[in-house]
Parts: structure tokens; C-alpha cells; sequence
């Protein structure tokens, strides 16, 4: 009949009756008798207040549904959809994930997640804008020649000689400088958390993009995300709350450091451009789109950023190799989980009078100027800990690009 203040004012009425809920006061509670009926009665009234556009509102009783009762997706749904309505999209994406993880086949959930994943690329949400607003132009009137910025890829901190060696960064050395991270510095939401921390207290900024190891879903993790695209939500909310910065930003006057997200394409293997159906490569992932459309994907991400008015040094950085001519591994298939072709016309899309592109993954570093874009790999690798003082890769010095090695900390040896 559409009286949805109404409906509002009998659900209000019919959870007046219940008793308080249990798990509120205690969230390892297992609930009442009352649980089920208390997670419809707030799923109810999200989605009255949703059709009257009351989004916060939506948004305070779904969040109380799902407390009520955890796996019921409905209440995940309601969340989701209250999410929306708050600008809240990449949040509402984890919603109706997790629901559909509790019912395979549920439609709205099903039509939500697709909202989502078509919003996504436009970075519309508040995070995003905040994001945006925030730090963009907060460096852009630093002095030019202020500013040095270092890179590395392949941190994989969560090998202990690795940890080890991101703590021997000296404290101070590098306390005016930026450093690039172009992906896969560990396998888990938590060790990002350790590593991005402790790299941040070392730099003055520090930009990172996922790798491939970053999308795993570990056996750990499984509960928390419900897929891939989840999971890389988890991954900017933690670069959010630690200061790490994962969209483009100005670092100084006329320097601007360009974050590009990336996966591989078959294609990239000019002599064999199918994909390899036996290959069990990044099985640990869990993508709500075909495997062969993630790059895709990721490049739609990049769009918006790309529309940016660049001068100046514009020094952009991938985990995953962008062009064909750079070296990698040519063993077996491996090609095929290499690279991009198509990232590289992304890449040669920004403009500024110098081009720098750092990547990562193909574990072999590189130093090579392609068509007026310098090309630069600083792999680390799961051992690269192992040396106590292994460097980093200096890309731009203050007045001009380079690329030379710089040792994390001077002096003796630290143990």
C-alpha cells in the first residue's frame, strides 16, 4: 500500500514487546528465544525506512539485524542496501558477498553485488572522496627538490627475515622521503597491517597497491572475507586507518605518484594468448567475475584516476608487469600470470613531461626507458630479508629521475 510510516510504526511497536537483546550487552551471547524474530522485526523496518530514503536509519536497524543474528542474509542484504543509500558502496559490496556466501541464490543479493561492482570503478564513496579530498593535495605546495622517492615490490613480510628487515629501515634516514610499494607485500590482511605500519613510521609517505598474494583468500581469513573483491576492500580500509595511500597524490610541487591497480591477462602470451585451464596459479583467489575478466576489471578502476590534470614528473606504479618488451620469467606458462599489454596505453595515457613506471612480480629488477617511459623493477623477494642491508631502489632524487640502490640504514651492522 506503500504506508511505510506505518509499517515503521508497527515494527517499532512489535520490537517494544521483546526483551532486550542479550547480545548487545554480550557479543558472545548465542541469543535468545527471541533472536530470529528480533533480526526479521529490524529487517523489516531497514527496509521501510530504506523505501522512505531514511538511510541512516535503514542503516541502524540492518547493523542491529545482523547482530541479532549473524548468518541470517537478509539482514546482510538490508545492510547492504542501507549501505548504498549512505554511500557507503564498497562496504555495502562486503554485505552482499557475505550473503551470498549464506544463500548461494539470492536475488537481491545477487542484483546488489552487481550494483556494486558497477559502481566501484567511480570511486563515488565517501571513503573515496575523503580519500580524495584529503590527500591528493596535501604535499602540493612542498618545494620541489624536497622530496626523494624510493621503491620496492615483493615485500612478502610475512616471512620472518623480511619483518626483520623492514625494521632495520632506519627511523630517520628516510623521514622526508616516499616510498612505493607496487604489491604483494604479504599474503594476509594482518601482516599488511604489521608491514604497511612499520614501513609508514619509516617514510614520510608511503603509496601501495595489491599484488596477486594480497587477493588470496588465506585459510584464516575465510570467515572474515567473503571473496577477492571483499578481501580488497579489507586491504583500503586497513591503508585508510594507517595512513598509507593507495590513490594519486601530488609529493611535491610538480612530482605526482600514481597508484594502478592490475592482474594479468593470457594475452600477454603473444605465441599461446589462451588461458591455461589446468593452471592451479593464485587458486587462493575467489572473484565474483570470470577469472579471465579480472584485469578488466582492475583497469576500470584506474579510469577515473587517470582523467587527473598530471605535470610535471608523473611516476605511476603497478604490481603487474605493463609491457611485453620488459623482462620475466618465460618458463612453462608462466607468461600468461605475468602482465598487461593493455595496462601499458594506461600508463602512456598520463601526462607530464617525465614518465616513470614501477612494477613488480616478474622477479627479475629492471632499469629501461621504452618510448619516453622509464620502466623500473626493485624486486625484493621471500628472501630478500636475508640481506641485512638490502636496498632499496632510488627512482627519483629530488631534482631529477634515476635509479640507483640506497642501503635501508648506515653504519655497522645491526643484528
Amino acid at each position: 500500500t506503500g504506508e511505510y510510516g506505518l509499517a515503521v510504526a508497527q515494527y517499532t511497536h512489535c520490537i517494544a514487546l521483546l526483551p532486550p537483546d542479550p547480545k548487545v550487552v554480550d557479543p558472545k551471547s548465542s541469543g535468545d528465544d527471541h533472536t530470529f524474530l528480533r533480526a526479521v522485526l529490524y529487517c523489516n523496518r531497514s527496509a521501510a525506512f530504506s523505501r522512505l530514503k531514511s538511510w541512516q536509519s535503514a542503516l541502524a536497524d540492518a547493523e542491529r539485524a545482523v547482530v541479532a543474528k549473524e548468518d541470517f542474509a537478509k539482514a546482510h542484504c538490508r545492510l547492504g542496501t542501507a549501505m548504498l543509500g549512505c554511500g557507503q558502496n564498497e562496504k555495502a559490496y562486503v554485505e552482499f558477498a557475505r550473503a551470498l556466501v549464506l544463500e548461494a541464490n539470492d536475488a537481491a543479493a545477487l542484483r546488489g553485488r552487481q550494483a556494486c561492482i558497477s559502481l566501484l570503478p567511480f570511486w563515488t564513496s565517501h571513503a573515496a572522496r575523503r580519500r580524495q579530498r584529503e590527500r591528493f593535495s596535501m604535499d602540493l605546495a612542498r618545494p620541489v627538490g624536497s622530496t626523494k622517492v624510493y621503491a620496492i615490490s615483493d615485500v612478502h613480510f610475512d616471512h620472518k627475515c623480511n619483518e626483520e628487515w623492514a625494521h632495520r629501515i632506519d627511523d630517520f634516514k628516510f623521514q622526508e622521503d616516499v616510498l612505493i610499494v607496487a604489491g604483494n607485500m604479504c599474503d594476509t590482511g594482518n601482516a599488511l597491517r604489521r608491514g604497511l605500519t612499520t614501513l609508514r613510521s619509516k617514510f614520510r609517505r608511503v603509496f601501495y597497491v595489491p599484488g596477486n598474494h594480497e587477493h588470496w583468500i588465506h585459510p584464516s581469513e575465510s570467515s572474515k572475507y567473503a571473496d577477492s573483491f571483499s578481501k580488497m576492500v579489507g586491504l583500503l580500509e586497513i591503508c585508510d586507518e594507517v595512513g598509507v595511500d593507495v590513490s594519486p597524490a601530488a609529493v611535491c610541487q610538480g612530482m605526482f605518484v600514481v597508484p594502478m591497480f592490475s592482474w594479468y591477462s593470457a594475452e600477454f602470451d603473444t605465441a599461446d594468448p589462451f588461458p591455461d585451464p589446468n593452471s592451479k596459479v593464485d587458486q587462493h583467489c575467489r572473484w565474483p567475475i570470470p577469472d579471465t575478466q579480472v584485469w578488466k576489471y582492475m583497469m576500470k578502476l584506474n579510469n577515473v584516476h587517470l582523467a587527473h590534470p598530471y605535470h610535471g614528473t608523473v611516476i605511476s606504479f603497478s604490481h603487474f608487469v605493463p609491457n611485453s618488451a620488459l623482462p620475466y620469467p618465460t618458463f612453462g606458462t608462466q607468461v600468461k600470470f605475468m602482465g598487461c599489454d593493455q595496462l601499458d596505453e594506461q600508463v602512456r595515457g598520463l601526462n607530464g613531461s617525465e614518465r616513470v613506471h614501477v612494477y613488480g612480480h616478474s622477479s627479475r629488477r629492471h632499469h629501461e626507458k621504452i618510448g619516453g617511459v622509464t620502466y623500473v623493477n626493485h624486486y625484493h623477494g621471500e628472501d630478500g630479508g636475508k640481506n641485512d642491508r638490502a636496498p632499496l631502489l632510488l627512482v627519483h632524487d629530488g631534482a631529477r629521475v634515476c635509479s640507483r640502490t640506497e642501503d635501508i640504514y648506515d653504519g655497522p651492522r645491526r643484528l
